[in-house]
């Protein structure tokens, strides 16, 4: 029999933990992606800087190999922890807390910028971003910048998200897409272990990032860096 998880990301994080410890092979190549993403893209150098769901620290630390002085920020405690304990351990100078980033404890204008890197947009209602964008406004200094990079997945979906994909150690089946919540549905079975669960995928296009930064009151330019993955950035007046 196999078990049933319920609806949860967690099981995709606790089998490939090591794609997201900046130590690893694979974290070390994700850092020098997004380092080399940064540099391009970026339209200021340094400063301070909010990296909002810094997870194990893979952005917070590319931003500071680039010049920033970093703050990360997660909701999930553990991840917090370990990030601090791989900063002391390699000698990162970044400060990580557990924060909401739906209401930021810090005061306003304290950033140069804010960032969310790593596609984090499909964990993320366009209500809940809605409020994170304007808490990035609040905290930004005039001139300063926030820059996204997420999947246009509505690309995504047109182009054959709908078929099977093995995503070692999972097999995941498109289930149902929900025009009205704008929520794509997966199950993931890992056959080794016996268990499955779903997840609901918040589902994200240009237009709709660009309109929620132009209504909080950027000036918003979006460059696409491969077929499908996206860079917004909006600058504060």
């Amino acid at each position: 029999m196999f078990r049933d998880l319920g609806e949860t990301f967690e099981p995709t994080y606790k089998e490939k933990l090591w794609m997201y410890d900046p130590r690893s092979e694979a974290g070390k190549r994700r850092m020098e992606k997004q380092k080399a993403l940064l540099g391009k893209f970026l339209p200021i150098k340094s400063g301070k800087a909010l990296d909002i769901g810094c997870g194990m620290g893979i952005s917070t630390f590319a931003l500071e190999e680039l010049g920033f002085e970093v703050t990360g920020i997660d909701v999930q405690e553990e991840l917090v922890e370990k990030a601090k304990e791989i900063a002391g351990d390699i000698g990162y100078k970044a400060k990580f807390m557990v924060m909401d980033a739906r209401k930021l404890d810090f005061p306003n204008e304290s950033f140069d910028l804010v960032a969310l890197l790593g596609n984090p947009l499909p964990h993320l209602s366009v209500y809940d971003f809605d409020r994170i964008v304007q808490e990035a406004f609040r905290v930004l200094k005039p001139g300063g910048a926030l820059f996204i990079e997420y999947a246009d997945w509505v690309k995504l979906l047109h182009d054959g998200y709908k078929h099977v994909l093995v995503e070692d150690p999972f097999i995941s089946f498109h289930v149902s897409l929900d025009t009205t919540k704008g929520q794509v549905e997966r199950l993931f079975i890992n056959l080794e272990k016996g268990y499955f669960f779903r997840v609901k995928i918040n589902v994200w296009a240009p237009w709709i990032v660009e309109f929620i930064l132009r209504k909080a009151g950027f000036d918003v330019k979006s460059h696409y860096t491969s077929e499908r993955i996206v860079v917004t950035i909006g600058v504060k007046p």
